[in-house]
């Protein structure tokens, strides 16, 4: 009776046993059998012995030719280095398991990529190990990524040559004014020169100013140049005045011609500023050349030029340049520093964007303001001092 129950209990077990193995078939072949991921299994010398239908489907072999082949085979041989020593290694038992992005050379030819994750199986009939690797097939993904990296570059590229441009433009700008008034200049020398008898004095004056001209705009270009070496601008110590002045004797024959009445206020407490002086002395002009533009249809008033300068209470020095034209429309304000932004019905919109560039270079902030009661102001500040 004892062996009875004992042999009905064993056939119980095995009955148990032989569902449970049934089960976990199942669930092996529901894995294997699975439409997103590529099974495979290789033995210790790395040949394929499975690949499920999704792997075959990926490189385009059937099993049977996989079972003739091994994961180098089907690799780039660029790739095939690095696959070599991580298999080595997981043959060795020096690691368990490895995972990686690589390239597969399928059976037409074609390279595709694919998410790989590969673990170590020990072989109970063996010594070494068999491996049983998940592959995904991530071609989409990586010809996207390749893509937007293509995408990204010729967004810089446009980047650049929109900075180019811009560049171009601030240098057409900034050589402008000195040429054109060089070339003022020099036909109103040749008018004084053909006049009976010759007006030497104003011929020489006109020299003079070309001249003059000519330094400011070896000048520009100076600053220009500096802009783009490695050691960055040039900087000196000088007293912000003894610039103003020189800025406004360059203008004074323009100052005159329109009839502008300049109201000079420069602080004599004012500290000297570290600064590149070429790019001041141009931002300087270029307030005062707008200044003078602004104030050339006023009829009804008088034309007066405000610059000011001033210690703050703060240490900095402050610069004002106030003219009494028609002012900025109130909506206008925000975007007079922006590039490309004018009021003007010939500019370029890059002056006093340089300007705002060349301030903030120099630790500073420019602004611009309505008048008190006409025009529009214009002030910008700079830390005091040597750094």
């Amino acid at each position: 009776m004892d062996l009875d129950v004992a042999h009905h209990e064993a056939e119980k077990r095995f009955s148990q046993l032989e569902r449970q193995l049934r089960v976990n078939e199942e669930r092996w072949g529901a894995v294997i059998a699975n439409p997103f991921m590529g099974i495979t299994v290789l033995d210790k010398n790395q040949y394929f012995i499975m690949a499920n239908a999704t792997f075959q489907a990926m490189v385009g072999y059937t099993e049977d030719e996989l079972k003739k082949l091994t994961p180098l085979d089907i690799t780039p041989e660029g790739d095939r280095e690095i696959n070599r020593v991580l298999f080595r290694e997981l043959q060795q038992g020096k690691r368990q398991h490895f995972e990686m992005i690589k390239r597969l050379q399928r059976k037409d030819g074609k390279t595709i990529w694919i998410q790989l994750y590969v673990f170590g199986i020990p072989d109970g009939g063996s010594q070494g190990q068999h491996t049983f690797a998940m592959n995904f097939d991530i071609t989409e993904k990586m010809q996207a990524q390749n893509e937007l990296q293509i995408a990204q570059a010729e967004l810089a590229r446009s980047a650049h040559v929109s900075r180019m441009g811009a560049m171009t433009a601030s240098i057409s700008h900034e050589l402008n004014q000195p040429l054109g008034a060089i070339v003022a200049n020099a036909g109103a020398g040749l008018r004084w020169m053909a006049k009976t008898p010759p007006d030497l004095d104003e011929v020489r004056e006109s020299f003079e100013r070309i001249a003059s001209d000519a330094q400011r705009a070896a000048d520009v270009i100076q600053g220009i140049r500096a802009m783009f070496k490695s050691e960055g601008t040039s900087r000196i110590s000088f007293n912000l005045n003894q610039l103003i002045s020189e800025v406004l004797a360059l203008t004074q024959r323009q100052l005159q011609r329109h009839a502008i009445v300049v109201d000079r206020q420069l602080d004599e407490r004012l500290p000297s500023i570290w600064a590149n002086r070429t790019q001041l002395q141009q931002v300087l002009y270029n307030l005062l050349n707008n200044a003078v533009e602004a104030m050339e249809s006023v009829a009804d008033r008088p034309r007066i030029l405000l610059v000011k300068s001033e210690l703050q209470d703060n240490g900095q020095v402050c610069v004002t340049v106030e003219d009494s034209g028609f002012g900025i429309a109130p909506d206008k304000l925000d975007r007079l520093f922006n590039s490309f932004f004018t009021t003007k019905v010939e500019g370029m919109g890059m002056g006093l964007s340089i300007c705002r560039s060349i301030i903030e270079s120099h630790g500073g902030h420019l602004w611009a303001s309505p008048g008190a009661t006409h025009g529009a102001v214009f002030r910008f500040d700079l830390p005091a001092g040597t750094p």
